[in-house]
């Protein structure tokens, strides 16, 4: 059952939020990026201030138990509040309100971060805003942000503006401009959304929803909060950037974070979804099970790569399967050869039967149980059936090839079985897509395109060209294409329509052949009657 969550849209004075971060009521988890704005950023901010101008909604969560961080612009925050909440959104726009506006005199508890990158001023003259890091570029008509905000430095800065030999009338504006800029300081409200309870999950949902900034943040950032280990240095985030970046040999960096987590997810011996972020940190080490589950996943994305030849992870029908495979290797360290073709039968099963959207949340959990049965050697397929009578059968043939839909992958996927079968692929391969008739680019119909593996198109420049490629090939190499000398007859009349058709009609044959032995029903649409 999912913790009581509550989502509470409220204001409040920016004079009051200042107080609170100097009290330790607002706290920065771990998780949130360093301070990276710029000062063009930080002047637009407060001219947007000045103007009366929105400048976004602010996000707190309400929650205990994760790291966090001392800094906040150039000071440290080191007061505790038994009420602190936690900044999801809104950091950096609070790092340069607390920043600039805080009197340097009286918090001295610094940071690493230089006191300049903070030294906003006014015009007093002009009405606008300034960066200024030199002291010699000041002037008497400059003043900083935080003598503007502080009763007493503005005090004293209409005192000496006084003794000034400018007229009245100028004098008075000036000394208008910066009390108004006080007073809007002052009674300035900022929107924000306080989330109460609820889990990590629950957290990062409504952060992508709502947070002003259209910075996604994933479970695991959160998830490194609550894990940080200072003795090792070991913080979750960071690692999974870094085994991404190791999974670039196969084309699978862009692999999703999420993903990663599900598969340390199945560590807990339950389908993923049944774990919650929390309970990954309950009588386990993360570190270690982080690392052997990158040892699985590994396996996974090469299984993926070398035996079904997913060159791209665009070409992934279903994340789940790669979870499902990751635990696969956890529970069977040592596949046989029988063992690796019955996986393979596995994933092809699954990809052509619509195999998970067809099941309910229940049915899953028992697939996913059928599945760690295969896994143990307990099971003959792995595929879990509702009763004996359940047959599976594909979507229809695919009218575009792209990467937005499982039916085209498989359809991708089974073009490249054919041209690569038994031959070893290299480390970083990729596909290259020619299209026969460029006037049939649009449409991207699945007979007028090749796949070429990117080794091949660039090992034979010769045959670079489409009409080279179809005009010199051997028709044994032509074929793993699904191109006929019929074909290559109809190509060189330019018989468009013909030769599209004849095509499609071929690979739709061979399709249904790999489809059918699978015990499968090839789904056909009757092509409607002129």
């Amino acid at each position: 059952m999912k913790d009581k969550i509550s989502v509470k849209p409220d204001t409040i004075y920016l004079e009051d939020l200042l107080n609170d971060i100097a009290n330790g009521e607002y706290k920065i988890p771990i998780f949130q990026r360093d301070f990276v704005w710029k000062p063009s950023q930080m002047l637009e901010l407060f001219d947007s201030i000045l103007k009366g101008y929105p400048i976004g909604s602010l996000l707190f969560w309400d929650t205990k138990g994760y790291k966090t961080k001392d800094e906040i612009g150039p000071y440290l925050i080191q007061k505790e509040s038994s009420s602190a909440r936690y900044v999801l959104d809104g950091f950096q726009r609070i790092s340069t309100l607390f920043g600039v506006l805080i009197n340097p005199k009286e918090y001295t508890e610094t940071s690493t971060v230089d006191l300049k990158d903070f030294s906003i001023y006014f015009d007093i003259k002009n009405n606008s805003f300034s960066h200024i890091r030199n002291r010699k570029d000041e002037n008497v008509f400059s003043i900083p942000l935080y003598e503007i905000y502080d009763n007493r430095e503005l005090f004293n800065f209409i005192r000496k503006l006084e003794k000034e030999d400018i007229t009245e009338i100028l004098k008075n504006e000036y000394i208008d401009n910066a009390r108004n800029l006080h007073n809007i300081l002052h009674k300035y409200r900022l929107p924000f959304v306080e989330i109460k309870g609820g889990d990590i999950k629950s957290a990062v949902e409504i952060f992508s929803r709502i947070n002003s900034t259209g910075t996604d943040i994933s479970e695991d950032f959160m998830l490194s909060a609550l894990s940080y280990n200072q003795e090792t240095g070991f913080y979750l985030s960071d690692s999974i950037t870094a085994f991404l970046s190791s999974l670039n040999i196969y084309n699978f960096e862009d692999l999703k974070r999420g993903t990663i987590v599900d598969c340390i997810s199945n560590a807990k011996g339950k389908i993923y979804f049944d774990v919650k972020m929390e309970d990954l940190l309950k009588n386990i080490d993360l570190q270690s099970v982080t690392n052997n589950a990158y040892k699985h996943v590994r396996k996974a994305v090469e299984f993926l790569y070398k035996k079904i030849f997913i060159v791209d992870i665009r070409l992934m029908p279903y994340p789940t399967q790669l979870i499902f495979i990751s635990e696969y290797f956890r529970l069977n360290l040592e596949p046989t050869s029988e063992q690796y073709k019955a996986l393979e039968n596995w994933f092809w099963v699954t990809t052509y039967s619509n195999y998970f959207t067809l099941y309910s949340l229940s049915q899953q959990r028992s697939a996913y149980q059928v599945f760690c049965e295969f896994a143990k050697g307990e099971h003959h397929d792995g595929i879990y059936r509702v009763n004996s009578d359940t047959s599976f059968s594909t979507a229809k043939y695919p009218s575009k090839l792209n990467f937005t839909g499982v039916r085209p992958k498989a359809l991708q996927l089974f073009y490249l079985k054919r041209i690569i079968d038994n031959n070893e692929l290299q480390d970083k391969e990729g596909i290259k897509e020619i299209f026969i008739f460029n006037s049939l680019k649009k449409e991207r119909p699945p007979a007028n395109i090749i796949l070429r593996l990117s080794s091949e198109f660039e090992k034979y420049q010769e045959k670079k060209q489409i009409k080279s490629f179809i005009e010199t090939s051997s028709i044994k190499d032509l074929e793993k294409h699904f191109i006929t000398q019929e074909m290559v007859d109809l190509y060189k009349q330019n018989k468009t329509e013909e030769f599209i058709s004849k095509r499609e009609s071929y690979l739709k044959l061979k399709e249904r052949e790999f489809v059918e032995k699978m015990g499968i029903s090839y789904v056909v649409v009757p092509e409607k009657s002129v």
